[in-house]
This record gives C-alpha cells, structure tokens and sequence, in this order.
C-alpha cells in the first residue's frame, strides 16, 4: 500500500490538516473538536481495550476489539457502525471502514509519535466528529509515543 501525503496528522495531542490548521486537540481526555467536545473514557489492559464517549449533544461512542488481539475494532458513533482492521498482519496501518468494507480513510502511525490519516475512497461520506473521534481512537490503540497533557 503506497501512501502519498496525509490530510490530517496527530502530532502530540493535535489534530493537524494538510494546511497546517488546527482541526481538533485532546486535553484532560476531551477532544475539542468545532464547537463540540467529546469526553473519552478508554480502559486498556493487558487482554482487552475498550472506548466509550459521549459528545457535547449526548450521544454515545463505543470502540472494543472483537477478538484476543487491537487488530480488529468494532466502532459505534451514535446509530453510524464501523470497523477498525489492521490492514496487515506486519504493520500498525488501521482502516476505517463500513462494515462491508468501503473505506473511509487509513490510519498509519510513524515511530516518531505522530499518526498520519490518509483519504480513502468514502472519506466524504464520514462525519467530522466521527472521523476525529475514531482517528483519536486509533492513536491510543497504536501509536508508539503518546504525549499526554492535562
């Protein structure tokens, strides 16, 4: 899978466009996003990662892997379903997709901490909220560094 460059990056706790222009940050485990924020509770463990949100209008989001592995996520963002798959065995590179597996975007994290999001064919049909809480999701799943901050 070839790559060219990213429309947005996570770099630290920010999310970054293709201009430079800030789209969305996470502090004290809210993402504020537009004029809305999304309140995350994760649990991770050795065995098992689990996400639930709720944004600023009360709706719930839900992420947790399917199997024994973080390489196949189930994604919920009010009625709207998604799935979270490593898109190889060998690399940490995550497509969001439909649940027959239209692509939304590819999500790919680099050793240096930031997580690049590619386009994929469907990514006008996502919801911003959706596609910023579920790239967020995919930084606390796979990204090598995470830098907190409160």
């Amino acid at each position: 899978m070839e790559f060219h460059e990213p429309s947005w990056v996570w770099r630290d706790n920010n999310l970054i466009d293709s201009l430079g222009t800030q789209m969305a940050s996470v502090r004290a485990d809210i993402i504020h996003v537009a004029d809305q924020n999304i309140l995350i509770e994760a649990l991770a463990t050795n065995f098992h990662f689990k996400c639930r949100a709720t944004t600023s209008d009360g709706d719930i989001f839900t992420v947790s892997q399917r199997g024994f592995t973080v390489a196949n996520l189930d994604a919920t963002c009010g009625d709207r379903r998604y799935t979270l798959a490593r898109t190889s065995t060998w690399r940490k590179v995550r497509g969001i997709t439909t649940l027959d597996g239209g692509v939304y975007a590819y999500v790919r994290p680099r050793a240096n901490g930031q997580v690049e999001v590619h386009d994929g064919p469907l990514v006008e049909d996502i919801p911003l909220l959706d596609a910023v809480f579920l790239t967020w999701v995919c930084v606390l799943v796979d990204a090598p560094v995470r830098r907190p901050r409160i």
